[in-house]
This record gives structure tokens, sequence and C-alpha cells, in this order.
């Protein structure tokens, strides 16, 4: 966590003098619950099909047209971790996975009222997912696995200033690994400038 609050940090302080310059752009943090759906079991075991994740994402956007917006962003997943005990305990068997990904997404903004917007999203999504397996000390299996997918999102943004607003939003980000297909459900706040 503290990892991904350096990088913010850094990302804002060189993006600030750059988006200065830009009329209608945007700084959005959050955070949110992501969902590893789908998680094979390595071992065939009932490990559990779904595992949940703390999130945190950055993203920069900029209008292109009236209630239209590119963004990009990062978001780091979390690790999605399960250990599982064989014979009373003798034998552990962890299992991990851990995805950050890059995205760019087109955001248009349907206003409901003066100070509720509807927001849609769709775009491209490059995952970076690294597994971890093992059964000490017989076994260790660390692998990295990178794809590209579409996102699809839907959520509210609320005004609350001219410079700030809200979003709470949901984000299916297709398939990271192995079939396992990963969601968001995050809530963040925007600094329009």
């Amino acid at each position: 966590m503290r990892k991904l609050f350096v990088a913010l940090l850094l990302c804002s302080t060189f993006l600030s003098p750059i988006a200065s310059q830009a009329e209608g752009s945007y700084l959005k943090l959050g955070v949110g619950e992501s969902t590893y759906a789908g998680v094979p079991s390595t071992t065939g075991l009932p490990i559990g099909s779904n595992r949940t994740s703390t999130s945190g994402f950055i993203a920069y956007g900029r209008s292109i047209a009236s209630n239209f917006a590119a963004e990009i962003g990062y978001i780091d997943f979390g690790a999605a971790s399960k250990k599982s005990n064989l014979f009373g305990g003798d034998i552990v068997i962890a299992d991990q996975l851990k995805t950050r990904s890059f995205y760019v997404a087109g955001v248009g903004d349907v206003p409901l009222s003066s100070l509720v917007l509807f927001q849609g999203k769709l775009g491209m999504v490059m995952h970076h997912t690294n597994t971890h397996f093992s059964i000490p000390p017989f076994l260790t299996e660390n692998t990295t696995v990178n794809r590209t997918r579409a996102l699809v999102g839907a959520g509210f943004k609320f005004q609350f200033s001219k410079e700030i607003s809200g979003v709470v939003e949901y984000t299916y980000f297709g398939t990271a690994v192995d079939g396992t297909e990963l969601s968001l459900l995050s809530a963040g706040l925007l600094y329009h400038f």
C-alpha cells in the first residue's frame, strides 16, 4: 500500500504542470473492492471460486466533447490469496493472484440533474498478473501473465463544486488469467482543472 501511495504522489506531481494547461481535465483517485471471479483451484481442492481484495487507482481524464472524456489510468487490484491445510495442518497450500493494470477508456456523462450524472465507460485494459502457488517445502511456482482485454463500466458522478466531484462506479475488466475475471466496485474523488 505504501508503494501505491508513493506512485500516486509522484504521478500527481509530474502531471500537475501538464494538466494545469488543459481545459476540462481532471485527476481521479479512488479505492474499491476488486473481485477475482472464477479462480480455478490449481490443486483440485475446493479453494473457492471468488476472492476479493482492496484496490487503489489513479486516472487522468481530458474532455474531448461536451459530456465525453478520454481517461487513462493505473489500477492495483491487490492480492487475492488463499491458504488450505492438508493432513491436519501438516501441509499448507498457498495460492495467490496479484494484478496491476493500465487502461484507456472513453467516459460519457448523461445528466440526471444539475448535480448528478450517469456515467458509462468503454475501453481497453492491459493486465499484468503474478501468480504464486506453493506447497512448502516441496513445490513453489511463480508465473506472470500479460493480457489485453476490453473493459465496460457504469456509475454515478456527483458534482460537489466546480472543482470537486465524486464517483461511484462498477467496472468489468475481462479475464486476467486462467479464466479468472476481474471486476471493481469503487468510489473516487475527481479534481477538475
